[in-house]
């Protein structure tokens, strides 16, 4: 019995953890979202690695570096040092960044696990002292959410010592799931930028998840489900399953009808397939389609 109590009390905090992940993924796919919850986000990762602070960076080539670091009161003392120096120095300094550009590489890494090829012990050293500095962030832990020639976004979370095997196994699971979520975040925009702000609000009243919006539009150009499936590279009955949930949200009950109303409720612009370009809801569908 009392071996019992202890490994329920060891296991306490991770349940705590993955009940907090679960919570705030749930919100996320639900919520159409244009740009990244990087404060909450940051604040799971400080609770879930016991580190003191968390940074969001996001660089697209030509434009200036976006930094969004978390709890704001812990860089207040070398912000803006901390500020210029990532975008002034970071490149050429910090064992990550070194390491990512010379590599391609886009998966989590601890400044610990860095080859000494990329960073030899004078760099490590001096951003070691750098980070003390800083507030204790020297041991830096990266989770690259989309690294491509062009646009790089990634957050960091840094505390005193290095992450063990077991942090790093979950690190690489968690960012998977930041993967999906910057996925969904960048279709959303992109389409949030080309229907325009009415589109969204009516997005957001309806509830529709960015996925359900994807689906939506695919199924507006005359897709398949198969097609659909392929398109977002997603299995088929997950594709109905959208259709479904779509379907109850815009309050019809067939493709054709969906359309129709995406289109008069102003979620929808044109021009589409023919079959699609019925102007009156529930309207008589051509043959074939459901």
């Amino acid at each position: 019995m009392i071996c019992r109590v202890e490994v329920s009390r060891l296991e306490w905090p991770r349940r705590y953890r993955d009940r907090e992940w679960l919570d705030f993924v749930a919100d996320m796919m639900t919520s159409p979202l244009i740009s990244w919850p990087h404060e909450q986000v940051a604040r799971l990762l400080v609770d879930t690695f016991d580190a003191p602070a968390s940074t969001y960076y996001s660089h697209t080539v030509g434009h200036r570096l976006e930094q969004r670091r978390w709890p704001p009161e812990h860089f207040v003392d070398h912000f803006d040092e901390a500020a210029h120096w990532a975008e002034r120095h970071a490149p050429t300094e910090h064992p990550l960044l070194r390491y990512y550009l010379a590599t391609g590489d886009s998966h989590c890494m601890q400044v610990a696990d860095v080859p000494s090829r990329f960073a030899d012990d004078r760099v490590v050293a001096a951003w070691n002292e750098r980070g003390r500095r800083w507030g204790g962030v020297q041991s830096q832990l990266s989770f690259p959410v989309l690294f491509s020639p062009s646009v790089h976004r990634a957050f960091i979370v840094g505390r005193t010592d290095s992450y063990s095997t077991e942090e790093m196994a979950l690190a690489h699971r968690l960012r998977r799931l930041l993967i999906g979520l910057d996925r969904q975040i960048s279709t959303f925009s992109r389409w949030a930028e080309q229907s325009g702000a009415p589109a969204v609000e009516v997005a957001t009243c309806l509830r529709l998840t960015p996925r359900e919006l994807a689906v939506l539009e695919l199924l507006a150009q005359g897709l398949t489900a198969s097609a659909i499936g392929r398109r977002l590279d997603i299995a088929v009955r997950t594709v109905q399953k959208h259709l479904s949930h779509t379907y109850g949200k815009l309050g019809v009950g067939d493709r054709l009808a969906a359309v129709q109303r995406a289109q008069h409720v102003g979620l929808l612009r044109g021009p589409w397939p023919t079959q699609y370009a019925v102007p009156v809801i529930g309207g008589p569908a051509p043959d074939g389609v459901k």
